[in-house]
């Protein structure tokens, strides 16, 4: 009982945070915005901005994620609850999202071996989890083969997985910007 209490409660809060936190500077939707996807330019190692330009400093995290933003095509936070299951923009969005903790994740690693951004490198985890979750059920025309889910169950799993992948993705971000 305590854990359909706690779920009740967290999806509460997701809905909350959700709803304050998905609409732009310009009070429009998240969701009804025409995504800023920059053009693909190959492998996900392309795609890594450069850490230091003139420091042998390695960039922080924080300095970091907004050139990363602008690399894979990141304009706001992934909000695709209110979208259509099978929508393809919002796959497209969550996709970025999973490719840009992902990179963030290896460049924490790589930079700073002894561990000083741990948390960073965690909380991206949680987001390419959350992502290929959703990828693996085969929401927002995310997977290579149709999905093997019946479209009725994923029409209410899709946005309650989405949720949390928005969520660990506010998450990451929070992490990031308390470096």
């Amino acid at each position: 009982m305590l854990t359909r209490r706690f779920a009740l409660a967290l999806s509460a809060a997701a809905t909350t945070l959700l709803t304050l936190s998905a609409c732009g500077d310009d009070g429009q939707a998240a969701d009804d915005r025409k995504p800023t996807r920059a053009a693909s330019s190959g492998p996900a190692e392309s795609k890594q901005p450069s850490a230091a330009a003139s420091s042998d400093k390695p960039a922080t995290p924080a300095e970091l994620l907004p050139a990363y933003r602008i690399a894979y095509g990141m304009s706001s936070s992934p909000m695709c609850s209110h979208v259509a299951w099978d929508d393809p923009g919002c796959g497209e969005d969550l996709t970025a999202a999973g490719e840009l903790a992902g990179a963030m994740a290896e460049s924490v690693k790589r930079d700073f071996p002894d561990g000083q951004y741990t948390d960073v490198e965690d909380s991206a985890g949680q987001v390419v989890k959350a992502v290929n979750t959703v990828r693996k059920l085969g929401c927002y025309d995310m997977g290579s083969t149709p999905p093997k889910t019946d479209s009725v169950k994923l029409r209410e799993l899709c946005p309650s997985m989405s949720t949390i992948a928005s969520l660990a993705w506010l998450n990451f971000e929070t992490n990031v910007s308390d470096w």
